[in-house]
């Protein structure tokens, strides 16, 4: 099971982002520091040997023993306080710095009485670093032309070192400092931020099982198509239980009538004093189950339709062979009673040929059923810009203007054609055979008499 949390990923990240950023400055700052210091310690090396250079007076007599400036003896015992640090005799940072004079000769002239000697003489001009029992020295050597002398300064290492770990940890402090505020900042900023994710989560735990309304809740625009998603899987889930609630209820209404006929009938067998009579039922029997069956086979075609939002079975097919496949579909002898006219010269439409085929059978079955025998049925084609037009038309009595609109509504029929077999379901498929390619349908009674279909289908 996953652990994983957008809150926090988000503080842990963020926080890591601003820790190192921090510690990047931090350390930026820190050789800046360094390399501010050396130049100003390298600097103040320079002056000094200069400035020792002009004031020094080699004395007259060229037999006279070294100078050896004093130092203050303070042990070094770390960081003390300021009055253990100096005094009145200097402070103990003497130690660490100093100077030498030579002549040209080599002899020393001057020089710090330092605890730990050094051997600087033979120096060339310019700045060098010695390195000796584990302490590293900076020296300037500087020679002075006028008195034909060498004077050398020079820094133990750790007063550089002490000073710029001062400053840097100055520095630092601060900076851990503020990441104390930063990181509440963050953790306050994530929480109003993921505040609309949790009210979103709140208000779908409080939904009742059944609710497929969509969700309404304020989300920020880069959660908006989290929204969009679940709104349309709840759209997906509502239209699958009113379709299935639709199918079931479609098929208990209509399925009821033929089983309470075929109960009757069977019932009749049963008591039937005559062999005519059993037959007579008997037949009854096979006309109901007839009807159920095509009933049944017509209510799994439209559920299957319902659940189909698009093909990807469309070829291009001319519609002449669409025609005489829906004509093969129906009883020849009842193909005969009619004429037919159909002009379809050698239109093509793209289109799933088997549901075509289907609502143009159920179409011509509809013409044929209200049409009177000997009557004229017309199937025309037309190509008009990108879509193609299919007419449909019969001499039968036509319908109602009031009702042309209803027409393609399931299970709906005139009370005049409640004789004609059939469960109003045809136009209902082949209504939704025809918005799934796409295309419109539209009913109109003609001018003599008799229905007008008019289906458009893209090319």
């Amino acid at each position: 099971m996953s652990l994983w949390s957008l809150r926090r990923s988000l503080v842990v990240g963020i926080n890591l982002a601003v820790v190192t950023v921090l510690a990047v400055t931090a350390w930026a700052s820190y050789r800046d520091i360094l390399h501010e210091l050396d130049e100003v310690f390298d600097a103040q090396l320079a002056q000094t040997a200069k400035s020792l250079a002009t004031f020094y007076a080699p004395a007259k007599n060229k037999l006279s023993v070294t100078q050896v400036i004093p130092i203050s003896q303070y042990d070094d015992t770390g960081e003390d306080s300021s009055t253990e640090e100096k005094g009145p005799s200097g402070h103990k940072y003497e130690s660490k710095i100093g100077y030498q004079i030579y002549n040209v000769d080599g002899n020393l002239l001057a020089s710090t009485n330092q605890t730990q000697p050094l051997n600087l003489k033979g120096l060339q001009a310019g700045y060098h670093t010695l390195k000796g029992d584990n302490i590293t020295w900076f020296t300037f050597s500087y020679f002075e032309e006028s008195k034909n002398i060498w004077v050398h300064t020079f820094q133990r290492q750790d007063v550089r070192g002490e000073l710029s770990g001062y400053l840097a940890s100055e520095q630092l402090y601060p900076l851990l400092l503020m990441w104390v505020p930063i990181s509440l900042i963050i953790l306050l900023i994530v929480y109003i931020v993921l505040k609309p994710v949790n009210r979103f989560a709140a208000d779908l735990r409080a939904r009742e099982f059944n609710n497929l309304s969509p969700v309404e809740s304020e989300l920020p625009n880069e959660l908006a198509p989290i929204r969009q998603a679940l709104n349309r899987l709840l759209h997906q889930l509502k239209m699958f239980s009113e379709r299935e609630k639709r199918f079931i209820a479609d098929a208990s209404h209509e399925l009821r009538t033929p089983l309470s006929a075929i109960q009757v009938h069977a019932e009749n067998v049963i008591s039937a004093d005559s062999l005519d009579d059993a037959k007579h039922s008997g037949k009854s029997i096979f006309y109901s189950v007839e009807r159920m069956s095509r009933l049944v086979n017509q209510l799994l075609l439209l559920n299957r339709l319902d659940s189909l939002n698009f093909t990807e079975k469309f070829e291009e097919v001319e519609i002449s062979k669409l025609v005489s496949l829906a004509l093969n579909n129906l009883p020849i002898n009842k193909v005969e009673n009619h004429q037919w006219h159909i002009d379809v010269s050698s239109v093509r439409i793209v289109c799933d040929e088997t549901l075509i085929v289907s609502a143009l059978t159920n179409l011509l079955s509809n013409a044929m059923k209200f049409s009177p025998k000997n009557s004229k049925i017309q199937i025309v084609a037309t190509e008009a810009a990108n879509r193609v037009i299919i007419k449909v038309a019969d001499e039968g009595k036509g319908v109602p203007e009031e009702i042309l609109e209803r027409l393609g509504e399931r299970f709906y029929r005139l009370q005049e054609h409640s004789g004609v077999s059939g469960a109003g379901l045809g136009l209902s498929i082949t209504h939704k055979i025809v918005q799934l390619h796409h295309g419109k349908i539209s009913f109109n009674n003609a001018c003599t008499k008799g229905l007008e279909v008019h289906i458009e289908l893209p090319k």
